[in-house]
């Protein structure tokens, strides 16, 4: 059971991780969690190309996250634990950032993605939480959410930037998503 004060008297399933030390806290995440940087660019949002350029070149790939890493006494969530992903991109994305190579001007659309779903875990993120740009001319483009917050979309990017979460990603009961 989690220490958190938000989960006094709740019980929620925790994965436990453990060696000859210490052990590790995870939420098993049954639905896709996952950051997506394309392989694409446009440079002066003229025309799109298939590649990146500059310091663009490798950064692209998908991170899928299988479960996520975190502190009991918090619940908040350990962004670059990636011990339990999968996908093609070289240097894992940390979770809940979203990011591209796609352009330098900032009238440009953004296409970095990450995608937040923790429906059947009976947990969902605070409904405040927020994202800001880091990076060369980033923007947060959108953040959508549904499902009463468990399920937020983000979609956003610059030149080798994105967006990241503004403080800790912190768990809190899901009151329409009961385990069993």
């Amino acid at each position: 059971m989690p220490q958190a004060p938000q989960f006094s008297g709740i019980s929620v399933k925790v994965f436990c991780l453990m060696n000859d030390t210490h052990q590790l806290e995870y939420v098993t995440l049954p639905n896709e969690n996952i950051g997506n940087f394309p392989k694409r660019s446009n440079n002066d949002c003229g025309s799109e190309e298939p590649y990146l350029r500059a310091a663009g070149v490798g950064k692209d790939g998908v991170t899928v996250y299988q479960k996520i890493r975190i502190i009991p006494s918090t619940m908040s969530v350990l962004r670059t634990d990636t011990t339990f992903t999968s996908g093609n991109k070289t240097k894992p994305h940390k979770y809940g950032k979203a990011e591209d190579c796609y352009s330098y001007k900032g009238a440009c659309k953004r296409i970095g993605t990450f995608h937040i779903d923790t429906l059947g875990t009976g947990m969902k993120f605070a409904t405040d939480l927020m994202w800001t740009g880091t990076g060369s001319s980033s923007k947060v483009h959108s953040i959508t959410r549904t499902q009463d917050g468990a399920i937020i979309d983000l979609v956003c990017g610059g030149w080798c930037a994105g967006c990241v979460p503004i403080g800790d990603m912190v768990l809190y009961p899901n009151s329409q998503d009961i385990q069993p």
